[in-house]
């Protein structure tokens, strides 16, 4: 099933390559809800039509279950009955029950209590459970119900930010000609990178394209070679970078690329790339030459994409000078 923004939920959050979300974060909320209820075990647990996945586990030696742990769906732990019900569960004594005989949590791990709340995405779909497993009977009271949903709110935001970064997507924001976003397209989607940056403390970088001489191209040769030397423009970046990074045709010859920063050397290695694409394309489709020049600038999360691209603007226009 995929939700409105045409994310699959059917697939585990742990296979996903889009990287738009800290694990890392996820882990440190995970281990502090254990930490606070001094539980020998917490968990995130994501449920699809394939079962169970422990999508983060609480780092203690007491935890039987690390990230990753598969479970069947037709077994009968305690998630599922969230799952189920779509609400909070909490058991404070499981043996006494027996309605939980079946439950490998309890007869082979040995667990007695479990606070779970659901998690859900953001169209009402279940994404899973998030929830405290302990050893002995205990006696959670309102402040430990309530802390534990106000935990499960800072998951639920991250879901929400994922959701609408692929909502952005379906909408009417490609280039016709080149394919790739347009101008509306790339604002919508840089923005929300910039929240998404913010939230995991990851670096962003921006590259600003413009082809040079693009009017003589158009004299000289005509607008349908014109077209061809956009379009491979805006294939040659679409293949230089990631994925879950953000590209646009935002002017008539002018493209951008936002993207990941993870060491000083990326932003050369990806111009580069791009050139040598660049190139090849060129060649093998028989175009006049032409160049590209490209300014770059390391993103001021503080900014807005607007600010964001104009710094890009004026680096590349440095460079454009440089040429004559």
């Amino acid at each position: 099933m995929k939700t409105s923004s045409g994310f699959d939920t059917e697939n585990w959050l742990l296979d996903s390559t889009d990287n738009l979300i800290s694990l890392n974060k996820w882990q440190q909320t995970v281990d502090l809800l254990a930490k606070l209820f001094d539980a020998p075990a917490g968990f995130l647990v994501q449920h699809t039509g394939c079962g169970f996945q422990v999508t983060v586990s609480s780092d203690q030696s007491s935890n039987p279950y690390p990230s990753g742990t598969l479970i069947e769906p037709d077994v009968n732990i305690f998630c599922r009955k969230i799952v189920e019900r779509k609400e909070p569960l909490y058991v404070s004594n499981a043996p006494s029950d027996p309605y939980w005989d079946t439950n490998p949590e309890v007869h082979s791990d040995g667990f007695v209590s479990y606070l779970g709340v659901p998690v859900f995405w953001p169209n009402g779909k279940t994404f899973g459970t998030f929830c405290v497993m302990d050893y002995r009977e205990t006696s959670y009271d309102q402040t430990y119900l309530d802390l534990i949903h106000q935990l499960k709110d800072i998951l639920e935001s991250d879901l929400s930010l994922i959701e609408m970064y692929h909502q952005a997507q379906k909408l009417a924001i490609t280039d016709t000609l080149t394919g790739i976003h347009n101008r509306r397209g790339f604002e919508i989607l840089a923005e929300q990178r910039l929240i998404l940056a913010k939230r995991v403390k990851s670096s962003l970088g921006i590259l600003y394209f413009d082809i040079d001489s693009f009017k003589e191209i158009n004299d000289k040769f005509g607008h349908s070679v014109g077209d061809q030397v956009l379009k491979i423009v805006g294939q040659a970046l679409q293949e230089t970078v990631r994925n879950t990074d953000v590209i646009g045709r935002i002017g008539g010859d002018e493209f951008v690329a936002l993207f990941s920063v993870s060491s000083e050397e990326e932003p050369s290695m990806i111009q580069d790339r791009f050139k040598q694409c660049l190139s090849h394309k060129q060649i093998s489709l028989n175009l006049p030459e032409f160049s590209v020049s490209a300014g770059y600038s390391y993103v001021d999360l503080s900014l807005d994409i607007n600010d964001v691209v104009k710094i890009a603007d004026e680096a590349m226009l440095v460079k454009k000078k440089e040429k004559r």
